[in-house]
């Protein structure tokens, strides 16, 4: 008799599978349709001008994020979604959104969906992919990093809430977020933005991202970088922090409020390395770089100048250290207000970008600098460029006149002046030295992590509180901020030769000012040295 009604629960229970199965198909079924039916009512709105209907099948936190900072972009309907191409192009592109959701993809039990928008228009192939949030009763379009990081931690500073993969917390410590607290203010400040704005970041916070990997990235912005910001939510999407050339981005647009979606990268990009480096290099060590490539004729002011020029050098990086100088350049001609005039009039929407002559960029900024010629304009900016990478280095090779002895320990000399830190390693001919100097003991720093310190190392052991390193070899030396993961000052001996470098001797000598550091040095009793065999 237990056998008999084991037996029927089993084929009860099979029936039951046989009936679910179906079912939970069909509503699946549904449920993409109703997404397809959203984006094509969303479109339809769109169409007929209902931009308000439009804006609310968004997401409230979409809504709010993208208003936060009263950032508008010029004939742009819905700052919302700038960047999907139907957005840029509403009018050219409204023949072609019916009937355009190609594929759909259910992304997480039955709440977040994609579909890709795929057209094909003047033989070019059109796509975008639009992500929507279902709660259970209504879809909603959203934008991919609520998908990915919808169940992340998030902690905040003065002016960020940081959105972070959880294997990501370790390298989140105060001091490194004091450090991106800090970079904002001083931006800021160098950017002109009011008090009122300034608030405003700080009561709304600026929304970051945390990713574990440039492949995440990836899947977020659907390219493959280290991070970006993304225009429609203003959000800060990076696989390390901080990353402040897109917060340089984030401020130069908030400081505008009102501009064109596109701007000439020699531009956009010179500004966000003049402010903040690029992908944890400096300002300093790409000005160093910028003039290696200009001397070798890599790269030129010239060969950058339009967009279509600035992107044959973007895929080796090669663009934007020649940007950077070259704005560092603008900017001391024209000081930051007019520079900005001058950002705005070479801005437009992508079509007005991409069409931009050689000859149009060169007239704009001739103008702007009130100069006949552009060859006029190229001689004064190249001997900007010598006295900046002569005069006002920041880091290079040798030794300092008439400094004081700080160190003089195990073949390291540390000597300081009013400006300037030199070191010496001692070496041999057959070997010279090779290894790290740390300095600039931090009690907040002992026991933290720092993607920097571990790549350099080749480990995941924490700091054990030094903040600044000098990793040194035969070839080249490097000066590191561990709390920023930040390269500050470079040099390459087999780029830029010097018998200053490396002496006859086997001997390593630079020399580095101390507002690198902000003062801090190494001294007595507060320095590790690590030679490597």
């Amino acid at each position: 008799m237990l056998q008999r009604f084991s037996l029927n629960r089993a084929i009860i229970a099979i029936l039951i599978v046989l009936i679910i199965l179906p079912v939970s198909a069909f509503s699946k079924q549904v449920n993409t349709r109703k997404m397809v039916e959203n984006i094509y009512f969303y479109f339809d709105l769109l169409v007929s001008g209902n931009l308000e209907s439009a804006r609310n099948l968004w997401t409230e936190s979409v809504i709010e994020r993208s208003e936060r900072f009263g950032i508008e972009y010029d004939s742009i309907p819905l700052k919302l979604d700038c960047s999907s191409p139907v957005m840029q192009d509403l009018s050219g592109m409204r023949d072609n959104l019916f009937h355009s959701i190609r594929q759909v993809m259910n992304l997480k039990g039955d709440e977040y969906f994609t579909a890709e928008y795929s057209v094909l228009v003047d033989s070019q192939k059109v796509t975008h992919l639009y992500y929507s949030y279902y709660d259970g009763d209504y879809f909603w379009l959203t934008y991919p990093q609520d998908y990915y990081a919808h169940d992340w931690p998030v902690m905040e500073s003065r002016y960020f809430r940081i959105h972070y993969h959880p294997d990501r917390e370790v390298y989140l410590n105060q001091v490194t977020l004091d450090e991106a607290d800090n970079f904002v203010k001083i931006t800021a400040k160098s950017l002109g933005l009011s008090k009122t704005d300034l608030n405003n970041i700080k009561e709304k916070k600026i929304e970051y991202f945390y990713c574990p990997s440039d492949s995440v990235v990836e899947k977020i912005i659907g390219t493959r970088t280290r991070g970006m910001l993304d225009l429609p939510t203003n959000d800060i999407i990076s696989a390390y922090f901080p990353h402040f050339h897109a917060v340089s981005h984030l401020l130069m647009n908030i400081r505008l409020k009102h501009l064109p979606l596109y701007t000439q990268p020699l531009l956009s990009e010179g500004l966000a390395v003049y402010l903040g480096g690029r992908w944890g290099k400096s300002s300093a060590t790409l000005d160093y770089l910028a003039g290696f490539l200009q001397d070798q004729k890599f790269v030129e002011v010239d060969s950058i100048i339009t967009k279509n020029h600035f992107e044959r050098h973007s895929t080796a990086d090669m663009s934007y250290p020649v940007a950077g100088l070259f704005t560092t350049y603008l900017i001391d001609a024209l000081g930051i207000d007019k520079y900005l005039e001058l950002y705005l009039s070479l801005s437009g929407s992508r079509d007005e970008i991409f069409q931009m002559k050689t000859a149009d960029v060169k007239k704009v900024i001739c103008d702007s600098l009130e100069e006949q010629s552009w060859s006029d304009v190229m001689q004064k900016y190249m001997a900007f460029s010598k006295r900046r990478l002569e005069e006002d280095v920041v880091f290079s090779p040798g030794e300092i006149e008439d400094g004081e002895e700080l160190i003089d320990n195990n073949g390291l000399i540390v000597t300081e002046n009013d400006e300037w830190i030199s070191i010496q390693i001692a070496g041999d001919k057959e070997q010279p030295q090779s290894g790290s100097l740390y300095f600039g003991m931090d009690k907040n720093l002992v026991d933290e992590h720092s993607l920097l310190y571990e790549e350099q190392r080749n480990n995941s052991e924490p700091m054990t509180g030094y903040r600044y390193g000098i990793r040194f070899d035969v070839n080249e030396t490097g000066l590191y901020d561990f709390a920023t993961n930040q390269l500050l000052g470079k040099f390459i001996n087999s780029l830029t030769p010097s018998d200053a470098y490396l002496s006859s001797d086997g001997d390593i000598a630079v020399k580095f000012r101390k507002e690198l550091t902000r003062q801090v040095i190494p001294e007595d009793g507060n320095y590790e040295l690590v030679l490597e065999k």
